[in-house]
């Protein structure tokens, strides 16, 4: 007999599959939007033009203003693009960066956009937004920070290089994973995560040998469509990872990749039940090795010192997480923080 449970779904269009990008303009008129600025990252200036070229003459520009790390100069620049195109929506393409961007640019000024996605950071899922860094950092919660539609096209992640591919594939992990064991998980959320752990640890080997797979590349899109889309309230791992990356200036994909074995070997105590769905999805029976090992196949950091963090950084780290409340499925003390962070920061398979 199931528990009760609580789940809660948020409107959004979902189009996923080879040759959605070219539905583009059918979801622009979907949603009423005349005069459209595009919406992509510097150096992207192409694919800015392809995304542009489906538009027509719906296309007001294209913005290339967006920079990792969520600067607010390119929030700003953004902003003055969608008043100086005179648009009245936007398509972002991109992964975490422009997206990240897009987010807040829609929660603030409610200007509805588009997600073209062409990584699997999974952040046009989630209703959060931030710009800046650090003490500096703006953020918030709400709905309108959510695209109008997602579009999935697994034939725009072809020519995503493997280390990249790998890191956001293990971002999209720690979702799944993490929403598998949170306190405030739910049925739902548990066999949509168990199948996006499954989806994306069979992805790792066939994109490795042939970046260009198809179906691999279809299937690790999918994964980490559902690892974003039926998710949990972030735990040890997440609060690390993004605390580490944002004061300390790592890059996202892999920051996530290296904490989350750790993370995972620490909560294995606490949730058996959950630790038994990871083992199955993954084929193995030390989920948190398993994760140390995928980062050792794909060539990932397991250390996060190999990311440019310092020693030194480690007792400001867990001072910032430990300040931080958080669902885990285990009580988390500053000294088990610290733990964590000390063996992630190693970069040793975990010791728990």
């Amino acid at each position: 007999m199931l528990d009760p449970f609580v789940y809660k779904s948020d409107q959004l269009r979902v189009l996923f599959g080879r040759g959605t990008v070219d539905r583009l303009a059918g979801e622009v008129d979907f949603h009423k939007m005349s005069r459209v600025m595009v919406l992509c990252s510097h150096g992207r200036g192409e694919l800015g033009q392809s995304i542009a070229a489906r538009l027509g003459a719906r296309a007001a520009g294209i913005s290339n203003a967006a920079r990792p790390g969520m600067p607010v100069a390119a929030f700003d620049q953004i902003v003055a693009d969608l008043a100086r195109l005179s648009a009245d929506g936007f398509v972002c393409v991109g992964g975490g960066s422009p997206i990240g961007l897009a987010k807040a640019v829609a929660a603030q000024t409610r200007t509805r956009f588009i997600a073209v996605v062409t990584t699997y950071s999974g952040s046009e899922m989630a209703p959060r937004w931030y710009i800046g860094s650090g003490d500096s950092e703006r953020t918030g919660q709400t709905p309108h920070a959510l695209p109008a539609t997602a579009i999935y096209d697994p034939d725009l992640t072809l020519d995503l290089p493997f280390a990249t591919s790998a890191a956001s594939c293990m971002n999209a992990m720690a979702h799944a994973v993490e929403s598998v064991y949170s306190p405030e998980t739910n049925p739902v959320v548990q066999a949509m995560a168990e199948e996006a752990i499954r989806l994306l640890g069979s992805a790792f080997p066939r994109l490795k040998k042939n970046p260009r797979d198809i179906d691999a590349r279809t299937d690790a899109l999918y994964g980490a469509w559902l690892a974003a889309a039926f998710r949990t309230p972030v735990c040890l791992s997440h609060n690390v990872a993004q605390r580490v990356r944002r004061h300390f200036g790592t890059d996202h994909g892999p920051t996530h990749a290296a904490v989350l074995p750790y993370a995972a070997a620490f909560n294995r105590p606490a949730a058996p039940a959950a630790m038994a769905r990871i083992a199955r999805a993954l084929g193995t029976g030390d989920p948190a090795q398993a994760l140390y090992d995928i980062n050792v196949a794909c060539g990932l950091a397991t250390g996060l010192h190999e990311l440019g963090m310092r020693e030194q950084d480690i007792p400001r780290a867990v001072e910032i997480v430990a300040n931080r409340k958080f669902p885990n499925p285990r009580p988390v003390t500053a000294a088990d923080i610290e733990n964590v962070i000390r063996q992630a920061f190693a970069g040793l398979p975990p010791r728990f």
